[in-house]
C-alpha cells in the first residue's frame, strides 16, 4: 500500500513540476562555493521540502532523514527527485548518519537539512546543520522559498505543495562560514543565529508560510 501512495504522489508532483516556473536567486554563492572544491549544508523549513526540489537540477545532494516510518516514506519519496539520503536525527546528528553522511561529502554531494524536522516544533532550530558544517567544513546556505499556488496542509510543519502553473522562487541566503573552534555553548548561539536568519528571510520573502 505504502508503495501505490508513494508512486502516486511522484506521478502527481513530476506532473505538476512540469508546469511550474522557477527561479533561483542567489545561485552565483552556492556556484562560486560548489567551484572551490567545498560542499555546503543546505539549512531549509521542514515544511517547504516539496519546493526545494528544482534544485536538484544544480546541486548533487543528500537529505538527512529520520529513522522513523515518516523518514521512511520520506527517504524513498526524495530519491523519485534526484536526491540521495542517509538516515538519522538531523537534532542529534547521529553518528551513523554522520559516517554515511561522510562518504557522501566526499563523493561530492551537499547535504540538506530540514532544521524543524522531523517533528518540529515548526520554525524550531535543531544543531545538526551547525555540527554537520563544523565537522566537514561546510559552508551553512539556509534556503526559503516563495509560492503564489499552493496548497498548505493542517500538518505541524504546515507542509507545502505546489499546485499546477505555480511560480516558485527559491531564495539562497549568504554563506555562513563554519567555525571548527566553538564550544557546545557557542552551538547554542550558532544555531540561534541561523533560526534568526532563517526567520528573517521567511519575513522578508516567503511572508506567506509565516
Amino acid at each position: 500500500m505504502k508503495s501505490l501512495l508513494v508512486y502516486l504522489f511522484v506521478l502527481i508532483t513530476k506532473l505538476i513540476l512540469k508546469t511550474v516556473k522557477y527561479e533561483i536567486n542567489g545561485l552565483n554563492r552556492y556556484q562560486e562555493i560548489k567551484a572551490s572544491g567545498k560542499r555546503v549544508v543546505f539549512a531549509i523549513w521542514h515544511g517547504q521540502l516539496a519546493l526545494f526540489y528544482p534544485m536538484a537540477q544544480y546541486s548533487k545532494s543528500c537529505g538527512i532523514v529520520s529513522r522513523s516510518r515518516d523518514g521512511e516514506l520520506a527517504a524513498s519519496i526524495i530519491k523519485h527527485f534526484g536526491f540521495a539520503s542517509v538516515r538519522g536525527s538531523s537534532s542529534k546528528a547521529g553518528a551513523i548518519a554522520i559516517i554515511e553522511a561522510e562518504k557522501y561529502i566526499k563523493n561530492g554531494y551537499d547535504i540538506v537539512v530540514t532544521v524543524d524536522g522531523p517533528k518540529g516544533p515548526r520554525f524550531s532550530v535543531k544543531n545538526g546543520a551547525i555540527y554537520i558544517s563544523r565537522r566537514f567544513d561546510c559552508p551553512i546556505i539556509p534556503v526559503v522559498a516563495y509560492i503564489d499556488k499552493y496548497k498548505m496542509f493542517k500538518s505541524w510543519d504546515r507542509f507545502t505543495f505546489p499546485l499546477p502553473f505555480a511560480n516558485i522562487k527559491i531564495f539562497l541566503g549568504d554563506p555562513i562560514k563554519p567555525n571548527p573552534d566553538i564550544n557546545k555553548d557557542e552551538i547554542k548561539k550558532e544555531t540561534d543565529s541561523l533560526r534568526k536568519i532563517m526567520l528573517e528571510m521567511t519575513e522578508k520573502y516567503a511572508k506567506f508560510y509565516l
